[in-house]
């Protein structure tokens, strides 16, 4: 049975903790709980995977985006390319629903390096519609193909694809309306769900609403989806989807607390890294945040197919295990804790970064437990997506 939100705005009881208000004692709790049930699960995410051909695209055209734009168009083109990966981009085709859009970035994206004629769906809380002009630029690409596609198979030309913006709160997002092929169950097919931007809670509310809308569209097979995860020191226990799979390893929502709050500790290390290169840029060094476009490494230039993928085991098998194991281990977990102030004193940056890492990717285990279990996924993975930041984990579902 599935937790679903307690509120539809699905913010529930607030479980959030700040880091100050963290204990050591509590953070050697979480570790040592950690070190036992990780024995039991998949080690996540299993690749570091951008396909090459839309990898060195985006390279290409960072330079004229500036480091900062040049980041979003690496993670746009990689998202893009998972997409056509597991085959969501195919002659069958026909919508793609874009999930916390913004100014739809992802959408405009996608239209540009494709042709076929897509209708776009952008979905948000907020309408970003107003004041930028990329639903304009989707609707004029759209209208442009179908006159050269008639023109060239000497048709009569279609109607153009829809460029649909739907502003509602995500806790109340239906989809099932898009879900319109149940009959012949290639909904699937038909169908796509991308995101590059859904922070803390709106990844679990919209797993949620996904959940949902696959049930009452009928018996028809989930759309292909990728969903770039992050902010997970945002998350809360009552809307998080894959609280089901956190209970069932054993671990409880004090412990959920306590990792959500030392979660911000993942980007320690990118910080102090950016402060040496800053530091770099200030003294002269004309080297310090330069890139060579073509100089790809080689383990991020890899493309692979559906086969050499590696996706996750029957998640809720193994945390049945896990929490078994625990339970055992529990009588002796505080034997070895040392005082708070001096825990503190020792654990380094890179430690506290490790640790926030570690907990992210729990934290993304869970959810592709839900997505398993909830929406029948056949393969979920979880994969390292870009280079340029911390927040780099894609949950990728076919």
């Amino acid at each position: 049975m599935s937790h679903a939100p307690s509120r539809q705005d699905g913010l529930g009881k607030n479980s959030r903790s700040k880091v100050q208000n963290i204990t050591g004692e509590q953070v050697q709790r979480l570790i040592a709980k950690l070190d036992v049930i990780s024995k039991f699960l998949p080690k996540v995410p299993f690749q570091e995977i951008l396909t090459s051909q839309d990898y060195i695209i985006g390279e290409a055209n960072v330079d004229n985006q500036g480091e900062e734009g040049g980041k979003h168009v690496l993670q746009e083109v990689s998202i893009i390319g998972h997409l056509r990966r597991i085959n969501a981009l195919n002659s069958e085709t026909t919508r793609a629903i874009e999930l916390g859009a913004g100014t739809a970035r992802l959408s405009d994206r996608l239209q540009r390096s494709t042709n076929a004629t897509l209708d776009h769906i952008m979905i948000d809380r907020q309408n970003f519609a107003q004041n930028h002009c990329r639903d304009r630029h989707l609707l004029a690409r759209s209208e442009k193909k179908v006159i050269e596609q008639a023109r060239e198979e000497k048709t009569r030309e279609e109607k153009a694809p829809v460029i649909e913006r739907v502003i509602v709160d995500i806790g109340s997002l239906q989809l099932d309306h898009y879900f319109d092929n149940c009959d012949d169950g290639q909904v699937g097919k038909k169908t796509l769900c991308m995101s590059k931007h859904l922070c803390g809670p709106a990844c679990d509310l919209t797993l949620h609403a996904l959940s949902r809308s696959v049930q009452n569209s009928g018996q028809c097979p989930p759309p292909p989806t990728a969903i770039a995860t992050c902010c997970h020191y945002l998350c809360t226990f009552d809307s998080f989807s894959g609280r089901e799979f956190w209970e069932s390893t054993g671990l409880s929502e004090e412990d959920f607390v306590v990792a959500t709050a030392v979660s911000q500790w993942a980007s320690l290390q990118e910080k102090k890294n950016k402060s040496a290169k800053r530091r770099k840029a200030e003294k002269g060094d004309t080297t310090a945040g330069t890139k060579d476009s073509r100089n790809i490494p080689q383990q991020h230039a890899t493309s692979l197919s559906d086969s050499e993928a590696s996706t996750l085991p029957d998640l809720f098998s193994v945390a049945s295990l896990a929490k078994k194991n625990l339970e055992k281990a529990m009588e002796d977990l505080e034997k070895d804790f040392i005082p708070s102030q001096e825990f503190e004193r020792h654990f380094t940056r890179e430690e506290k970064s490790l640790l926030g890492i570690r907990i992210k990717q729990l934290f993304d285990l869970s959810r592709a437990a839900f997505c398993q279990q909830q929406l029948g996924y056949k393969s979920a993975e979880l994969v390292i997506y870009t280079t340029r930041s911390t927040e780099n984990r894609l949950l990728v579902l076919h």
